[in-house]
């Protein structure tokens, strides 16, 4: 069977570059007009001929007929032009009413600023053309962000849009030690990558790393976040995520003002953040609008939230099958009790309960917002009374499956979440196998690995494992003060 699909890799062996040629008219149409969208035209004026071609749909039509070739028809000094060499110098002087002009020599440039949605004027007989920065097409406006909810702070969400991003980001930060650097990535898709920081705050040798990382990204064409994400991992198998990205911009600035870099990509309100370590998922920005005593109260029960998730499934295997006498005896008495009668084991129970509650938050997400909410609650009500009612699973079984999957939602950073619940199964079954040695064993091997992933330097559970025990306790457990000065 014949294949008629290609991957981003594959493609580019199928699609030559861009030739690196003076630019000429004949040849920008050669590449773009077997696209209907693609708007070439000629103009004239005095004595001269240019060609000015377009993306329809990518540049305001308003401003081009008001602000570009208004001039060229109305101005006494283009209608005097006897050359394309005069009307260049012309343009060049500023004679055109337009702030975002370019001159550019090559085939390639040309092409890239139309494919960019610029405003493109080429003079074939100067082998030169003009980018006119007129961007126009349609965006979503500036909304709250969809995957993290705002209590008490800015509501202004990133958007497609890399320019909108970086200017909310100018916005919020309104400073001159605000670097915007940009870069192109993908052969295919030249997607705009802008990395943001404070060169004042930033470490260079880091804000030369995340560069590095950037510009050598491998990849044909960007086509999902994960790409960047990647590029930007420290480790390309880890187990739990070394970046953080984020929809809110406070939340995006806060970080930037601390010395880390953000990374945005055009066509995705997405932010990234690095380096990042676990302190950083375990922190919302609604601490710093809280007062520190609550706002540290509650960063300890994320900290707790975290070890329960993590052991309680594996903790309870652990003691049912090997270590009961530990228990109260009426405790003990009562789990026995709900085992009574079941026909499968602790750990069979466990596991099928945790890859339901996995089917429950799977199903939730891929359904409407409205109807995810309900089949997931009520979803959730009928299969574990059904569970216990036809002796499938022990209420004992049943509420710690509950209890560990609501605490994986107390954690304010969700993609560490998902990985506490894959590591947590790993957790069970050493516990079905060894019990508590087992599990202690498996705890310590897991400390041990979080504690050997770097990304751009910063050890994952710094600076629990890099400080001495009183930074522990800055920002981390107890939320600092912050002072207001500047720095």
């Amino acid at each position: 069977m014949e294949q008629y699909w290609l991957d981003a890799e594959q493609s580019i062996r199928y699609r030559a570059p861009v030739e690196q040629a003076p630019v000429s008219a004949a040849r920008v149409q050669q590449y773009l007009a077997q696209s209907d969208d693609f708007i070439a035209s000629k103009l004239s004026f005095g004595a001269v001929t240019a060609h000015i071609f377009c993306i329809d749909g990518l540049v305001k039509d308003s401003v081009v007929d008001e602000n570009i070739l208004s001039a060229f028809n109305e101005m006494p000094v283009f209608q005097k032009c006897k050359s394309e060499a005069q009307a260049v110098e012309l343009i060049a002087q500023g004679y055109v009413n337009h702030a975002a002009v370019k001159k550019v020599g090559s085939l390639s440039a040309a092409i890239d600023a139309i494919l960019s949605a610029n405003f493109v004027m080429v003079f074939d007989k100067c082998r030169c053309a003009f980018v006119f920065d007129i961007k126009g097409f349609n965006s979503r406006s500036i909304e709250p962000p969809e995957s993290e909810s705002v209590i008490k702070g800015s509501k202004d969400g990133f958007t497609e849009p890399i320019r909108l991003n970086t200017a909310i980001v100018r916005r919020h930060i309104r400073s001159h030690h605000l670097v915007i650097k940009q870069f192109e990535i993908g052969t295919q898709s030249k997607t705009t990558v802008a990395a943001v920081y404070m060169q004042n705050m930033a470490k260079p040798e880091l804000v030369q790393a995340v560069c590095r990382k950037i510009e050598t990204c491998p990849v044909s064409a960007v086509v999902s976040l994960g790409q960047v994400e990647k590029a930007l991992s420290s480790r390309q198998f880890a187990l739990i995520p070394t970046v953080m990205h984020t929809e809110r911009a406070d939340k995006l600035c806060a970080n930037i003002l601390n010395g880390r870099i953000a990374v945005l990509t055009d066509g995705y309100p997405v932010g990234f953040i690095v380096p990042a370590n676990l302190a950083m998922f375990l922190q919302a920005p609604e601490d710093y609008a809280a007062a520190p005593v609550y706002a540290s109260f509650v960063r300890i029960i994320r900290y707790l939230c975290l070890a329960v998730n993590l052991l309680l499934p594996a903790l309870y295997i652990a003691v049912a099958n090997f270590s009961c006498e530990i228990l109260p005896d009426k405790l003990a008495q009562s789990i026995m009790q709900a085992k009574f009668g079941m026909p499968f084991s602790t750990l069979t129970e466990v596991v099928l309960m945790l890859i339901a509650f996995e089917v429950l938050i799977e199903s939730g997400l891929r359904l409407p917002n409205g109807v995810g909410q309900a089949v997931s609650i009520v979803s959730g009500l009928i299969v574990g009374d059904a569970a216990v009612s036809a002796k499938l699973a022990s209420p004992a079984v049943v509420m710690l499956t509950a209890i560990a999957g609501i605490t994986s939602f107390v954690l304010p950073y969700q993609s560490l979440a998902n990985s506490l619940r894959v590591i947590r199964f790993g957790l069970v079954f050493a516990a079905a196998a060894g019990g508590l040695f087992a599990l202690a064993v498996g705890v310590t091997l897991l400390i041990f690995y979080w504690n050997s992933i770097e990304n751009f330097s910063l050890p994952f559970l710094a600076p629990f494992a890099t400080g001495s025990v009183s930074t522990w306790l800055k920002d981390t457990f107890i939320r600092r003060q912050r002072s207001g000065k500047n720095t």
